[in-house]
């Protein structure tokens, strides 16, 4: 599938509480953490980047205020952190969430951020910039929902000419007719799915 001479990362997308078990629980999520989970102990040699929504209690995606989402991922919520089993069970330390590592989306209150691309670091360094620094060509992704967050952000990485593959049986999605039709767009767009 790929050449010793490509480096690859793995990006866990939305695996946050909220979206878990909380004010926007998705469907097949806690098996997407699972399997995730798996994935990143069974390939040790992989950069590991988690990427996070990351609200204001004020943000336009949210009900009330004229968004189209209850409130999530508040910063300093329980929903707006990463499964605990990313810290439990990942078996090399450095693949666990960490300062470094988690890169946040959505902290402007008045944009709505699906796409992972220009999440940042505390350290404001942007995941695409990050991906080539590291010198990152194939991008494994993993994650919620299919239909939004995942969608957006793999087509912006294709977008940006990284060869882009899915964990299929890792994604956890809103409704499973959506989650279908988009793996069938991802499909034509490029994704290879693994």
């Amino acid at each position: 599938m790929t050449t010793n001479n490509k480096k690859r990362a793995h990006l866990v997308v939305d695996m946050l509480y909220d979206f878990i078990d909380g004010s926007l629980a998705c469907q097949n999520s806690f098996n997407a953490v699972k399997r995730s989970i798996e994935y990143i102990n069974e390939n040790p040699d992989q950069i590991v980047v988690y990427i996070a929504d990351s609200h204001p209690r004020n943000h336009c995606s949210f009900i009330e205020n004229g968004g189209i989402w209850p409130p999530h991922c508040i910063v300093g919520t329980k929903g707006h952190q990463v499964h605990e089993d990313f810290y439990k069970l990942v078996n090399r330390p450095q693949s666990r969430p960490n300062k470094l590592n988690i890169l946040r989306k959505g902290e402007n209150p008045s944009q709505e951020q699906y796409s992972g691309f220009e999440a940042k670091s505390r350290f404001a360094v942007k995941l695409g910039e990050f991906l080539i620094s590291e010198g990152v060509t194939d991008v494994i992704i993993s994650g919620i929902a299919t239909e939004y967050c995942v969608k957006e952000t793999a087509t912006d990485l294709l977008a940006a000419g990284f060869n882009v593959f899915v964990l299929k049986e890792a994604l956890s999605y809103v409704d499973e007719k959506g989650h279908n039709d988009t793996l069938k767009v991802l499909s034509e767009r490029g994704v290879i799915f693994i």
